[in-house]
């Protein structure tokens, strides 16, 4: 008697799609682990811009800034947090469409995935384009202060990106269980296909 093959679940019996309860529970750590790590860079990035950022235009010192890796580089306000919450971002994408998420909930996780892309982009500019400036301690102070002016620019961008990317993160998880009905397809082009050419 040949044996039985086995026969996968259809996607929509996944709990994603069936059960959101179950999905929230699935992806609690992951979406806990990545939450909690983009808030930390989210609040390293605050800070630098803040406090950091403005003693350097108000004060700007020419070769005030330490090494990336001695003690007291802004390096550590983003290690291991960083890297470790864009890693996380990616498994918890993964995950969340193996198990069948519905797919505006895996559009939100891309999303997230593309702003911490910008934010990651950003920030390495800045560190090997502008933050060797204030290091030199030949710079001017004029230097310095349009520096930091460009400096401010890219850390904005890159704190727009985590906290983009953290609310995205948030947002599903609060609106899966929200009875409404979601629409994938927009309202016009829905009814254009249902009147079907003319």
């Amino acid at each position: 008697m040949p044996a039985a093959t086995p026969v996968s679940p259809p996607a929509s019996s996944r709990p994603g799609r069936d059960d959101p309860a179950a999905l929230l529970r699935a992806t609690r750590t992951l979406s806990t682990s990545a939450a909690a790590c983009l808030a930390l860079q989210l609040f390293g990035n605050l800070y630098e811009e803040v406090v950091g950022n403005v003693a350097t235009l108000a004060d700007p010192r020419p070769g005030a800034l330490v090494g990336a890796l001695a003690p007291g580089s802004p390096v550590y306000y983003y290690l291991p947090w960083a890297p470790l919450g864009v890693v996380l971002t990616a498994v918890l994408t993964v995950r969340v469409r193996r198990l069948g998420a519905p797919a505006w909930v895996v559009r939100r996780m891309h999303a997230a995935l593309g702003a911490l892309a910008v934010a990651l982009a950003a920030k390495v500019v800045l560190v090997t384009t502008i933050n060797p400036r204030f290091r030199d301690p030949d710079a001017t102070v004029e230097l310095l202060r349009r520096s930091a002016v460009t400096w401010a620019v890219g850390n904005g961008i890159a704190i727009v990106g985590v906290a983009v990317a953290l609310v995205l993160i948030l947002s599903w998880r609060a609106g899966v269980l929200d009875p409404a009905p979601r629409r994938e397809v927009h309202p016009a082009r829905a009814r254009t296909r249902a009147d079907g050419p003319s």
